[in-house]
């Protein structure tokens, strides 16, 4: 008996180089424990029913399978890090929650498997690249019903049974107040929210993609129509986002004199955009810098023009506008048309 076990362990053992865990989320982790297991049980199998006797080959077998199994599954255990894992993000940059007491949360795993310290604070864009977001890690994210952390930038979630929940971290009801909390639903053109209805599809290959918001929700709480991408965070903050950064000359967020956005947010995108298209080569180093030349004037010049409360005047902010207009023109155009 005590031959047939230690034989099944080291069938095991020689297994487990197959399942190193560096750099895996938990749900790989687990999944390889699964195969360790298994794996572990049929070499334990093999061994202990060749090495009994002729007589006791089926108990042997047996034996060795239970002790493979065992060895199997202690050697391929997920490393300590996934009893303290919010979730993960998948290739897809889809999140996956992890049941875990809140307690007990110290990191995640991002979409390449890298153990980040924290709760999420940012989102994926359209090229996989993070962008952080605001340093509230209040606004970042919230807790399910059943106490999963959610970032507050995921449209839905992977539960950690593997199904897909649409879920939003709030809405506005028809006064203009924020709700918070998990929620399903979507606004219409005029922005009333119309909760269960779901504003997005599923891609080729199964992933949930959100559709263009007809229109978002200002920091004064008012509707402004047209079409809008981003996501709120758990304190209602609108936080605008790009449908990918390969459509860089697509000023996706800021098209129609009905969508326009605030001067700070706009600027923020373009920012964003320029940056993105240098560090991608789409644009050369003189172009970018002069984009952002033109951009810090532009912001230069709005500093001045606010009053003692911080607003701008009609005029003033038309003006800023339709400066920021001839930039994203100039941008698109030195992009070869992208996004037209």
């Amino acid at each position: 008996m005590r031959k047939l076990l230690l034989v099944a362990g080291l069938a095991a053992a020689a297994l487990a180089p197959s399942f190193a865990f560096a750099q895996q989320s938990c749900a790989q982790q687990h999944s390889n424990q699964v195969v360790g297991t298994l794996g572990g049980a049929g070499a334990g199998a093999l061994l202990g029913s060749a090495i009994a006797p002729r007589g006791d080959r089926g108990v042997g077998a047996v034996i060795g399978a239970v002790g493979g199994a065992v060895v199997g599954n202690q050697l391929t255990q997920p490393d300590r890090d996934c009893s303290h894992a919010y979730g993960y993000y998948d290739q897809n940059n889809q999140w996956h929650a992890n049941g875990i007491d809140r307690a007990d949360a110290r990191g995640y795993f991002d979409r390449d498997g890298a153990w980040v310290a924290g709760a999420p604070n940012g989102y994926y864009d359209g090229s996989g690249r993070w962008i952080a977001a605001r340093e509230d890690a209040a606004a970042s994210g919230y807790y399910d019903a059943r106490g999963r952390w959610i970032p507050a930038s995921a449209d839905g979630y992977y539960d950690d049974g593997g199904q897909w929940v649409a879920s939003v971290s709030g809405y506005y009801d028809s006064s203009g107040r924020w709700v918070p909390g998990q929620t399903v639903g979507t606004y219409d053109a005029n922005g009333r929210w119309m909760p269960d209805a779901r504003n997005g599809h599923l891609g080729a290959n199964g992933v949930w993609i959100a559709d263009s918001q007809p229109g978002y929700y200002d920091s004064d709480h008012h509707w402004r129509a047209g079409p809008a991408r981003g996501y709120y965070d758990s304190q209602g903050v609108w936080i605008a986002t790009a449908a990918s950064v390969e459509a860089y000359g697509a000023d996706v967020s800021f098209d129609g004199a009905g969508g326009r956005r605030d001067v700070d947010t706009r600027e923020a995108w373009l920012e964003q955009r320029i940056n993105s298209a240098a560090r991608d080569g789409a644009l050369n180093r003189d172009d970018a810098g002069s984009d952002l030349d033109r951009l810090n004037s532009i912001r230069r010049d709005e500093t001045g023009m606010r009053d003692s409360s911080g607003q701008l005047s009609p005029r003033d902010e038309a003006r800023l506008q339709g400066r920021l207009d001839r930039l994203s023109t100039a941008l698109r155009q030195s992009l070869g048309g992208q996004g037209d």
